[in-house]
């Protein structure tokens, strides 16, 4: 009668052992999927008018491909500003004393204030 608690118990046991294993593998490629990959493309350092504009393409296993410009005073910190898919990902700056014009061309404009990035 002992042999059979006990095996019941180690049933239990590996059946727990699995769903654990189970959750983090889960929980693991979750991550790996939706985690993007961003690569800067191009940048141009802050000036004493405007802030440093650096421009990342970001690559997703889930979700496909799309460009950020990020502005600030460094590559890692700033605010983000999502292009547009379709639209090209190195707009022409045009820094104003309220904040900072991105134009493409395909005469879209993208306006951020200045309390933005500062």
């Amino acid at each position: 009668m002992a042999t059979k608690v006990s095996g019941c118990l180690v049933k239990m046991l590996l059946v727990l052992f699995g769903v654990v294993v189970g959750t983090g593998l889960t929980a693991v490629t979750c991550v790996l999927l939706f985690l993007p990959d961003r690569t800067t493309v191009s940048s141009a350092e802050p000036t004493a008018t405007s802030p440093g504009v650096y421009v990342k393409k970001v690559e997703r296993v889930v979700g496909g491909t799309y460009y950020e410009i990020w502005l600030g005073p460094a590559p890692d910190r700033g605010h983000v500003v999502t292009v547009p898919a379709g639209w090209e990902h190195d707009p022409e700056r045009e820094s104003t004393p309220d904040g900072l014009r991105l134009k493409f061309d395909n005469g879209g404009e993208i306006f951020v204030p200045k309390a933005s990035y500062s």
